[in-house]
């Protein structure tokens, strides 16, 4: 009988040591790899902090947000919880993305994270960003 515990606390513990910060949700992505001048008038949208841009790329689009002057987050477009495509939210500062088909919502400045009234537990899928100051280099990590 212990022997099966331990076997079974074995596989959980590796099922969940496995996972890491990857596409836990499966989330279909693609290629994300660009460079922009976030600081153009092209990307006005982001000149200032708590700015956004879509760009194409990804599997339904990239959104950028602006966090800081110095950082930016880029998230996946589609909807971990139905795979629609997430539009910035009206009315709640261009920090939440909401999905038209679910209505999850996600906060941009948090990671992605869901909120309360979101029918999946998962986070936005986070492509990888770096910016030298001038140019905003996005990709997968």
């Amino acid at each position: 009988m212990k022997a099966t515990q331990y076997t079974l606390l074995l596989l959980t513990l590796i099922l969940l040591y496995s996972c890491g910060k990857e596409n836990r949700c499966n989330v279909p992505i693609g290629d994300a790899t660009c460079q922009i001048d976030p600081n153009s008038p092209i990307y006005a949208g982001i000149n200032n902090c708590d700015g956004y841009e879509y760009l194409v790329g990804g599997f339904q689009g990239i959104v950028v947000v602006r966090t800081s002057w110095n950082d930016f987050a880029a998230y996946e477009r589609t909807c971990p919880a139905d795979s629609g495509r997430l539009e910035m939210a009206s009315g709640y500062g261009n920090i939440i993305l909401e999905c038209p088909i679910c209505h999850s919502q996600f906060n941009t400045f948090d990671d992605g994270a869901p909120l309360s009234n979101s029918h999946t537990y998962c986070y936005l899928y986070k492509y990888g960003t770096h910016y030298d100051g001038r140019t905003l280099y996005i990709s997968n990590y």
